[in-house]
């Protein structure tokens, strides 16, 4: 187990996504030359550990690789980003999570296609149980479930902090994992699914039931809810010339996350998470548009001064 102190740490699907804008006029058969087109490693979690370590985090990720050309390119990907390998097990055989990602110029809604075939899920001995208990922050989806469960239950009793990102799962482990959880923040398709209810509102009140974390719900161009002693603080999104949506909800979770890192209240936390979405979503893929300090500077004006106070106090 490495020596060196990761505050952040984070597990769950390690996708490397082939993206693609097509152009107007596209028939199929056909031959068209295009800029918009790039790889990028993907997946909820990972994704959101790309933030943290964009804004200075000392931050790693758990995953198995292989020695095929994928596996090299999600190495070379996680190291491009900042993270830090101490938890990048070498797996021979295994491999990360291809996908194909067609983006509609018009719409921007996405087509995936992917492939899970020799894929590296997490085994109970991968999970860094005394690393996490050091760490400060881990974050977790629930693409892979068991890796999932065995990071938050090692968290428990430890002053780590835990972000759950969950796009689907049954009710058994949706109930868990928001039992077990620090900050549950879930797109409200998936806080439907746990409480059976409708509006944002009801969700957070029904939520509060399955666990004693921070309830906070998304839901993309809306914004994000989330459930207080006073009541629901509502955060909208950031108006921006959205060229793809994907990674946007990761992208809030990495932004939350650096506002947990910094002891930022919750309203700080949503609306820095809101605009690190919202940056993401100016650019093809999850991870282009990540922004750094320097951007954050930039588009200080956009931000309530509170927010920037702490933003720049340092």
């Amino acid at each position: 187990m490495p020596e060196s102190f990761a505050e952040v740490i984070a597990a769950g699907i390690n996708t490397v996504d082939f993206l693609a804008r097509p152009p107007d006029g596209v028939v199929p058969g056909g031959k068209y030359e295009t800029d918009e087109l790039d790889v990028q490693g993907g997946g909820p979690a990972a994704t959101a550990a790309c933030v943290t370590a964009a804004f200075g985090h000392a931050t790693a990720f758990a995953a198995r690789l292989g020695d095929d050309p994928v596996s090299l390119l999600s190495r070379s990907q996680f190291a491009a980003a900042g993270i830090r390998p101490d938890f990048l097990t070498h797996a021979p055989g295994e491999r990360v999570a291809m996908s194909m990602v067609q983006i509609d110029r018009t719409t921007g809604e996405r087509t995936v296609y992917y492939n899970l075939r020799n894929y590296g899920w997490l085994r109970p001995d991968d999970i860094p149980v005394d690393a996490i208990r050091r760490a400060r922050l881990i974050f977790v989806d629930g693409y892979d479930a068991p890796a999932a469960l065995g990071m938050l239950r090692a968290a428990q009793g430890s002053d780590c902090h835990s972000i759950v990102d969950l796009e689907h799962g049954d009710a058994d482990f949706l109930h868990e994992c928001i039992s077990l959880a620090t900050d549950i923040l879930l797109p409200l398709h998936t806080a439907r699914a746990a409480t059976g209810k409708e509006s944002p509102d009801d969700c957070l009140a029904a939520l509060a039931g399955l666990g004693s974390g921070q309830m906070v719900v998304t839901d993309g161009e809306r914004g994000s809810w989330a459930l207080t002693s006073e009541g629901i603080l509502h955060q909208p999104c950031f108006p921006v010339e959205v060229v793809d949506t994907n990674g946007c909800g990761d992208a809030f979770h990495g932004g939350y996350g650096v506002g947990l890192l910094r002891d930022w209240p919750l309203p700080l936390r949503i609306e820095f998470g809101a605009w690190v979405a919202s940056c993401v979503a100016t650019a093809l893929g999850g991870r282009r548009g990540i922004p750094t300090l320097d951007i954050a500077r930039a588009d200080r004006h956009r931000f309530s001064p509170t927010l920037q106070a702490a933003l720049f106090s340092t």
